[in-house]
């Protein structure tokens, strides 16, 4: 490792967008979801973003987890950013694969750069890339679909914020 690579940032899913996740504590977000089981209960905030994020997301979620049995443990947190409003296309879809791409490399399923049965599974609206980044601590999704429409999850961020050395700012 070169002298120099110690002090470089390591880059993130994080640094592709402009609105910082870690303000989550800020703002008004409205409650739109809850579930509680034996285990675990489930809460589900959004907030519509002020801009589009990669010329797709217009939407945010934190869907946040608290342990029942564990109250001292951290809670995970999971983000879904979402193009409710924002009109898809296929140059939208393929921009963002190959920016995360970039920044993690191959997929799960050892896909890289957008190829054309990605784009036979977005003409399908079945399109799904699911990259486990941080030795499995954290994962990020994308998925294309006549559900959703195009959703970005980021998985843990909580486990990929602590990877970071920056924290939630929940001042």
């Amino acid at each position: 490792m070169d002298l120099f690579d110690s002090e470089k940032k390591e880059r993130t899913i994080l640094d592709l967008f402009t609105y910082d996740l870690t303000t989550f504590f800020y703002g008004d977000y409205e409650e739109v979801d809850s579930k509680e089981t034996e285990e675990t209960f489930m809460i589900v905030y959004e907030k519509n973003l002020p801009w589009t994020e990669l010329n797709s997301f217009d939407t945010v979620q934190f869907r946040v987890f608290f342990d029942k049995h564990n109250i001292t443990g951290s809670n995970p947190i999971n983000v879904k950013l979402l193009s409710k409003e924002t009109i898809v296309d296929i140059d939208n879809v393929k921009s963002v694969i190959e920016q995360v791409y970039e920044l993690y490399g191959k997929d799960d399923e050892e896909k890289a750069e957008w190829s054309n049965q990605d784009k036979i599974d977005f003409l399908r609206k079945d399109l799904k890339r699911i990259w486990t980044i941080e030795k499995g601590e954290s994962f990020v999704t994308l998925y294309y679909n006549d559900d959703e429409n195009f959703v970005l999850n980021i998985l843990f961020l909580n486990n990929l914020i602590k990877h970071t050395g920056k924290y939630l700012d929940i001042k």
